[in-house]
């Protein structure tokens, strides 16, 4: 029996395809660095074209209150609307308090990769943040940073799951502080993301183990799961606006009244 796709579902089925397409195209390039930075580029085309004007493009570091930085970031997503230090052209040092959510885009999620990307969570979700993210009626509140891997390519489901539990296990740390928020590997037909509402409505299970949901219906839908979490995202910062105390990033002003 043939699925009926939505119109909106048949849209982002072309643009998975020809962003899998252009993907290939750069495989002309030796060079693997080169190869990295396009698949980047590619991705953030695409979140410009599909996501509100508000939004700035960064790639660099995350600092927060107390100096503690997250480590170079693919993609980190800020809004325009809060304060920014740039460093040159799109490298910037970001607050913490100032990112919607950042990505980390791998052209083959393998083993290493994922290590890798579960390592730089865990700094970045370490980041101290005065202002949480809030959710609506049916989601729960964030008080880390959102975290996002965009694979082109990866393992199934299962083995993702594998791997994150074996990081868990083998480091001795809770899922809150390392664990994706989502994951999309582009070539596959499912994406993984937290239970927690800002995806899917909180299935029973959530305090008890039931940690993830994974997306697996009508074949081509998986980028819907990366537009349906930014743009909640999005919405919840600008309906409840976070505010950056500067003074807190300067010697001078401790001690101040």
């Amino acid at each position: 029996m043939e699925h009926s796709h939505r119109l909106i579902s048949r849209h982002f089925s072309h643009i998975k395809k020809r962003l899998i397409q252009f993907s290939n195209h750069f495989d002309i390039i030796k060079q693997g660095d080169l190869k990295g930075y396009g698949r980047e580029a590619l991705v953030t085309e695409f979140l410009k074209q599909h996501l509100p004007d508000n939004i700035e493009y960064l790639t660099g570091e995350i600092i927060d209150y107390d100096d503690n930085r997250s480590g170079q970031i693919d993609i980190i997503l800020q809004s325009k609307n809060l304060p920014k230090i740039p460093l040159y052209g799109n490298i910037h040092l970001s607050f913490s308090d100032s990112v919607i959510a950042i990505i980390e885009v791998k052209s083959d999620l393998n083993t290493q990769h994922l290590e890798a990307s579960l390592k730089s969570f865990q700094k970045v979700k370490s980041l101290r943040k005065e202002c949480i993210i809030k959710g609506d009626t049916q989601m729960v509140d964030l008080n880390r940073i959102p975290c996002i891997i965009f694979a082109y390519s990866g393992p199934s489901l299962e083995t993702l799951l594998k791997h994150i539990n074996t990081f868990r296990e083998k480091n001795n740390i809770s899922l809150d502080n390392f664990a994706p928020d989502l994951v999309v590997i582009l070539d596959s037909d499912f994406y993984l993301c937290r239970n927690n509402g800002w995806n899917f409505p909180i299935a029973p299970g959530y305090e008890n183990g039931g940690y993830f949901r994974n997306w697996a219906g009508l074949a081509d839908e998986n980028l819907v799961g990366l537009y349906n979490l930014l743009n909640n995202l999005i919405r919840s910062f600008s309906l409840h606006p976070p505010g950056i105390s500067l003074d807190t990033f300067f010697d001078k002003s401790k001690g101040l009244k």
